[in-house]
């Protein structure tokens, strides 16, 4: 699913549930249902705001089979109104709704079962977060089986969550007070097909609310590698989320479900917000294969299962997915099985059959706990919590390695030759290089995008592409890395030797041996060291978390401080050993390390010192490094 975070939700009302009734047409007590023939009676849908093809008010049958419900015009196809409490309804097709095609609030033993929901969603109402086919809202004890939902326009499947307040997206006019959702079912299930929302959503909103015990069995998820619709891609997969602060989903158990070829990770645990709880999860027993081609969850790879807890910085408490148990699952066609960011703790994997990938579990590495560096032979160090994915340094290069950059994840890396040739160890991928062409320079550095946007079409990078930059100050581009220009053209004063992002990806710095900065995209100009005699030359460069200010440092270990960027100590007055070649700086922006020409590290404000090369012969020098979770460069 693709979470936004709970941040960009609108802030909804709240207003207390009227009891409403409308005509009674056919088919069972408490329902309006109008004849086909004369297309659909839009009545008002409770106090929720909406319209509704069919008001169900009463408990009892629905309707037999075959009933066509074509509910165009309308928001609703089916609306089952508050305390209208053990309803069936079976047999049905709904289809043409603008939004929810059957939705049903603070209702218990609820029973929607082998009914087909398809093409609704057709004029979704911008102010809700959510469209799904099937979306029940503060439901108890009920059940959702045997249905077929598949395409659908808006935001796909099927939807369980609390409510209160109005802080539900599905239903803005909710009630003030909260209303759980517990002890629902949804089962034997086939959804494919579904544009712009994922297939089956287990969330909360409400603070005091919260959703327990729910369960996803034995549903199939399909979805279609590049099959876009008017409202985004076919997203599948399931995901348990809390979406609020202060939210809690607790005891999901998603058993013997196949999911295959989602947009996202086939199933994803997403705590989004400050105090937000998953716990107890169960997953066991599903077949996931082929799913997160997009490659935007987790890994900048394909990834089975995605466990995610927002990194918000001084969140407290902060978001958190525990107690996570994978249990016997099949796993295929996925390069990680088992996705999980540091925040992620007490996950157990036991009995799962992991093939056609690389890596069973993976987890992101704590940012700022280590740091690589980099020889011109392609060979890599490792230091703290940086994993060691390959090296080349036993292979002969047609050119001296100049760069090196980490993945979005710090699941792997990529080297930079000076002939461009581009060589990525574990998920880094080749997207392609300059190599083999005539450059009017020699390449100096990459850069990774950052992982700042969301799908296809939105703005941001997603970690899926890299920036090449040459010695006259020339770019190329590849994956998602856009261009914003280049001193290509221009006579520069001295030669350009690195590159740096903007937070979004939108653009980017480069910076010139002398300090001189130039700024492409949305990349904005806070001073340079351009106009003034140095001791030393600049030889790396680092931007701030904020993106409002960077570092520049010399090969003497001069520090320079622009923008936002904060001095924290600097080697310019020490005899260096070796000449320092690069910098990176700590998550938080409070510290940076130094990094030198023999491996030497120097730490600086609240960076860490993990271990150095500068005591060991080194057959190359070291030509790069960086930290995991930096956005420092290193030409």
């Amino acid at each position: 699913m693709i979470r936004q975070g709970w941040r960009k939700r609108a802030v909804l009302l709240s207003a207390a549930f009227a009891t409403v009734t409308g005509p009674i047409v056919g088919f069972g007590a408490g329902v309006a249902v109008s004849p086909a023939s004369a297309g659909p009676v839009c009545v008002a849908a409770g106090a929720t705001g909406f319209t509704t093809a069919n008001l169900v008010t009463a408990s009892g049958p629905f309707s037999g089979n075959n009933t066509a419900i074509d509910a165009t015009g309308c928001d609703l196809g089916i609306y089952v109104a508050p305390g209208t409490n053990n309803v069936t309804i079976s047999g049905v097709t709904v289809t043409g709704a603008n939004d929810h095609g059957i939705m049903a609030e603070h209702v218990s033993g609820l029973t929607i079962q082998n009914s087909t929901v398809n093409g609704n969603g057709v004029n979704p109402n911008h102010n809700l977060g959510t469209d799904k086919a099937i979306q029940l809202v503060g439901v108890t004890g009920s059940t959702v089986s045997g249905n077929t939902v598949f395409g659908n326009l808006a935001d796909g499947g099927i939807s369980v969550t609390d409510e209160g307040g109005g802080l539900d997206p599905a239903a803005p006019n909710g009630p003030a007070g909260n209303v759980a959702s517990n002890t629902d079912t949804i089962t034997n299930n086939y959804i494919h097909d579904n544009f712009g929302g994922c297939a089956i959503v287990i969330e909360s909103w409400v603070p005091g609310a919260g959703v327990d015990q729910i369960t996803a069995s034995n549903n199939t998820i399909t979805g279609h590698q590049g099959q876009f619709g008017p409202h985004g891609p076919v997203i599948g997969q399931i995901v348990v989320a809390g979406d609020a602060p202060g939210a809690m989903v607790t005891n999901t158990k998603l058993m013997g479900n196949a999911v295959i070829q989602s947009f996202l990770s086939g199933i994803t645990l997403h705590s989004n917000a400050p105090g937000d709880v998953i716990s107890g999860t169960l997953i066991q027993g599903n077949l996931i294969d082929g799913n997160n081609w997009a490659d935007i969850n987790g890994a900048p790879q394909t990834d089975g299962i995605a466990l995610e807890a927002n990194d918000i910085p001084g969140a407290v408490p902060a978001p958190a997915v525990t107690g996570t148990m994978i249990n016997d699952n099949f796993l295929t066609n996925q390069y990680v099985g088992v996705w999980q960011d540091f925040h992620v703790a007490g996950t157990s994997l036991t009995g799962n059959n992991f093939s056609g990938g690389t890596v069973l579990l993976y987890t992101q590495p704590v940012p700022g706990k280590g740091y690589w560096m980099a020889g011109g032979d392609g060979g890599i160090f490792t230091f703290g919590d940086a994993g060691f994915f390959g090296s080349k340094g036993a292979t002969p290069l047609n050119s001296p390695v100049v760069g090196f950059a980490q993945t979005r994840d710090q699941g792997g890396y990529m080297f930079v030759g000076a002939d461009g040739t581009v060589f990525p160890e574990g998920d880094a991928t080749n997207l392609g290089s300059p190599a083999g062409t005539h450059l009017n320079a020699p390449v100096v550095g990459v850069a990774m995008t950052p992982a700042a946007g969301g799908p296809p079409g939105t703005p941001g990078t997603n970690g899926l592409g890299y920036w090449i930059v040459a010695g006259d100050g020339g770019i190329f581009t590849y994956g998602d890395a856009k261009f914003f220009g280049s001193t290509g053209a221009i006579r520069l004063n001295k030669p350009v030797i690195g590159i740096a992002p903007t937070t979004s990806g939108l653009g980017y710095w480069t910076v010139a041996s002398d300090g001189g900065i130039f700024t492409f995209g949305d990349a904005t100009f806070h001073g340079s060291t351009g106009a003034i005699r140095l001791n030393k030359p600049v030889v790396g460069m680092a931007r701030t978390p904020d993106g409002l200010g960077y570092w520049l440092v010399a090969s003497d270990g001069g520090v320079f401080t622009f923008g936002s960027a904060k001095f924290f100590g600097s080697m310019g007055a020490i005899r260096l050993n070796a000449p320092v070649v690069g910098m990176a700086a700590t998550p938080d922006g409070k510290g940076y390390w130094l990094f030198a020409r023999d491996g030497g590290v120097f730490t600086f404000g609240d960076a860490a010192f993990f271990g150095s090369m500068g005591a060991v012969h080194l057959n190359s020098p070291i030509v790069g490094a960086t930290a995991t979770g930096s956005n420092g460069i290193a030409p």
